[in-house]
């Protein structure tokens, strides 16, 4: 196994060995407007490492990005960089892939000097559960229903963030009953995505499908979609 950081359009289209998993998950559906995603933001919005096996084919990853780029609900200082999810494929957990991945990117973060490394843990063993990153050296800096915030230091002991009031528009005149997140940066949230997409703007038994925010005005920022469901008086928005 080797890594490889992510630094062309041709790394990007690799990119999310997630997805690539057999069996298929059903977030597969969402690959390509992700790896689009990717590719379009790549040294910008999002950096990466890839892990490759012995047949250059791409095994796990980690991708983060800079405090001021990242996008994330929380004011950072610079100088910090946030990981926003790391993967080693099923078949290849345990040989040591994501100690492979985390020293890479850490050595490649004192190189330029960076403070330290921010990453939101989970409570769910399977994907990102913060034990793992406390194994790694990371320290619980804040707590929430969602997880645990972490922090590992480089050259700084501590660091400066704040969480960020969201701010989702709403669709005027309609009162929002449930609001779905995901972005085309994640599969996951890609293939809700998709999955909207397919929708028809007017199923015929009154419901009304569309996006929002409308053209011309402010996205959101975080290259998501917003998509609304209305039925009657009630909506329901997915972004």
């Amino acid at each position: 196994m080797q890594i490889r950081r992510v630094q062309t359009t041709g790394d990007a289209w690799r990119a999310y060995p997630c997805a690539t998993e057999s069996p298929v998950p059903f977030w597969a559906d969402g690959l390509s407007l992700s790896r689009a995603w990717f590719a379009e933001n790549l040294g910008r919005h999002i950096e990466g490492f890839h892990l490759e096996d012995d047949n250059g084919n791409v095994i796990g990853h980690i991708y983060w990005a800079p405090s001021t780029q990242a996008l994330v609900p929380y004011e950072i200082e610079d100088g910090v960089a946030y990981i926003y999810c790391d993967w080693v494929q099923y078949p290849h957990q345990g040989k040591g892939g994501m100690r492979l991945l985390f020293q890479g990117l850490v050595e490649f973060l004192r190189s330029q000097d960076y403070k330290g490394v921010l990453v939101d843990g989970t409570e769910y063993e399977g994907y990102m559960h913060y034990r793992h990153f406390l194994k790694r050296g990371f320290q619980v800096i804040g707590e929430s229903d969602r997880g645990k915030l972490l922090y590992y230091p480089l050259s700084q002991p501590s660091v400066m963030v704040r969480p960020i009031a969201a701010r989702i528009p709403r669709e005027a005149g309609a009162e929002v009953d449930v609001l779905i997140i995901g972005s085309r940066f994640c599969p996951v949230g890609a293939s809700a995505v998709w999955e909207f997409g397919r929708w028809p703007a007017n199923s015929g038994n009154g419901c009304g499908f569309g996006k929002c925010p409308p053209a011309g005005t402010p996205s959101l920022g975080t290259g998501s979609q917003m998509a609304s469901l209305s039925t009657g008086s009630r909506s329901f928005s997915g972004q």
